[in-house]
């Protein structure tokens, strides 16, 4: 179970993780838990930013289309199609925080691994490992 009490940075994938499939693919539907979890960690003080292979105008274009509110909610977004690792790295350090203090949410393991390498001490997790 992951302990979000040290946590102040949460980066999310979106594709199969923030959201169900992929939106590139025109198959996108909202995980409302998650956009509700969004909302709570806002309250509590926590960040949300966003590392996501997708096109930036459509990712935006798809929460102003049905929750407009929750894209400005994420900071720091990096939305285009490089690797993660060092994108992940580049939100951290634009925080100012240490990477011990960031969870990285993705559905996929090889994502995972590269933002672990380029961030030795982030927290990483697969979007089935979330309790909300």
């Amino acid at each position: 179970m992951l302990d979000l009490s040290k946590i102040k940075l949460i980066i999310w994938d979106l594709d199969d993780t923030f959201w169900s499939g992929t939106l590139s693919e025109g198959s996108a539907t909202w995980i409302m838990p998650h956009c509700d979890f969004i909302r709570a960690l806002t309250d509590k003080g926590i960040i949300n930013s966003i590392c996501s292979k997708n096109n930036f105008q459509d990712v935006e274009a798809f929460f102003n289309k049905n929750h407009p509110e929750l894209f400005d909610l994420f900071v720091f977004k990096s939305i285009n199609w490089e690797p993660k690792g060092a994108r992940v790295k580049n939100i951290i350090e634009n925080a100012a925080l240490r990477p011990v203090n960031v969870l990285f949410i993705d559905d996929n393991e090889t994502n995972l691994n590269e933002v672990k390498f380029y961030n030795p001490d982030i927290n990483i997790c697969l979007p089935s490992e979330l309790i909300i």
